[in-house]
């Protein structure tokens, strides 16, 4: 089966690089659907950053006319899957939409066999020469769109380049298995794209996205359902622009030092809370446990540490550590029923029928009769009492 999803993921990635690329060898035709005033951007070209083997590594810099004060966000144009291409007028117009509306944003050179080399050359530089260009170094994202996306994602996701704070992919698709939960991530999605892009629950755009989702990753999903691949030069209307705003509007906010803060705050709760969604409850028990040792008065977290415990079948740890949660002001049904199955799956009876005692008649589900791990309640009087009207 592997060689089949190789050869399946080679189709895909074919098929957005041939869209995009129809982009690129039109590139004087193209006309970026977000008119900016050329007096609102200050174009800097062929800046030099690097030097990858014998090639000088430039790129092109475009900054608000008068910006505000302080520095500013950087949005870089990741634009390696066809070489260097400074001039390609669906870049430079993004970089012009960006740059119009507060962003410092960069068009660079990135050879496509040599792209994260380029990349990596690429940060450090402006994280070194941050003020030189007005740049918070604090806050640089990444677009990439189509073809594009299947090298730049997994970059970016690399946990080791935390330098990289927000990240926009467009219509493509890229092999990520593992999100970092400290990335924040904007998928957008043309509605009308080919299938092999916007996929299905499993795969494509919407498996990825799926699979974050899963794992806790703060991503959010942005579809413009009547939006073609390369909607920013193609379609012609509102939705477009909005989508444009959108995203720059994201740039921001994700780039914010109050949000980025608020994510590596949450962080070990948010890694705990998606290892029980995947299933890895023994994780999810050791992450919680671990958090108790600094919030040990949260009864939330106490109440999602049992539940852990529960999934992961140490029915008397739950059991214990759910029962002092009782009359704590935590929902009925969400601490009386685990408490229930985790006491009665311990082997205490008395104890689970006093979880159950706990939840209001009208609030306790008929079907939690035919619940199997209550078989050995159900020829108890108060047990069945339970659901007598």
């Amino acid at each position: 089966m592997k060689n089949v999803f190789t050869v399946i993921g080679a189709f895909v990635r074919a098929g957005i690089v041939m869209a995009l690329s129809a982009v690129s060898s039109h590139a004087q035709d193209v006309r970026f659907l977000y008119p900016v005033p050329s007096s609102a951007v200050s174009v800097s070209k062929n800046v030099q950053y690097g030097i990858s083997d014998t090639a000088t590594l430039r790129m092109d810099v475009y900054r608000p006319s008068a910006p505000a004060s302080g520095s500013s966000p950087a949005l870089i144009f990741f634009n390696g899957a066809f070489g260097p291409d400074r001039d390609n007028s669906f870049y430079s117009g993004w970089a012009r939409a960006a740059a119009s509306q507060g962003l410092v944003a960069i068009v660079p050179d990135l050879h496509s066999d040599r792209a994260a080399q380029n990349f990596d050359a690429l940060v450090a530089h402006l994280s070194q020469h941050a003020s030189s260009y007005g740049i918070d170094s604090a806050a640089i994202a990444v677009y990439a769109g189509s073809g594009n996306v299947y090298t730049a994602f997994p970059i970016v996701e690399d946990p080791a380049r935390t330098t990289v704070k927000a990240a926009v992919m467009y219509y493509g698709t890229a092999p990520i298995t593992t999100f970092r939960r400290d990335l924040p991530v904007l998928f957008v999605r043309a509605g009308l794209d080919r299938p092999s892009v916007t996929g299905g629950p499993t795969s494509g755009m919407i498996g990825l996205a799926a699979r974050a989702i899963s794992q806790n990753a703060p991503v959010t999903l942005l579809n413009d359902p009547a939006g073609h691949h390369g909607f920013e030069i193609v379609d012609d209307d509102a939705a477009t622009r909005d989508a444009i705003d959108r995203t720059i509007d994201f740039v921001k906010r994700a780039t914010n030092g109050a949000y980025q803060t608020a994510i590596r705050r949450g962080l070990l709760e948010a890694t705990a809370a998606s290892q029980v969604v995947t299933g890895d409850f023994h994780a999810a028990a050791a992450s919680y446990e671990q958090i108790l040792t600094t919030r040990p008065d949260d009864l939330r977290l106490r109440l999602s540490y049992g539940e852990a415990l529960l999934g992961d079948r140490q029915f008397a740890a739950a059991c214990a550590a759910l029962e002092p949660l009782k009359g704590k002001g935590l929902g009925a049904r969400d601490l009386g029923i685990p408490g229930a199955l985790a006491c009665a799956q311990k082997g205490d009876p008395d104890a689970a029928i006093a979880f159950l005692k706990t939840i209001p008649k009208q609030y306790l589900p008929s079907s939690t009769q035919n619940e199997p791990a209550f078989a050995a309640l159900r020829e108890r009087a108060d047990f069945r009492a339970l659901f007598q009207p």
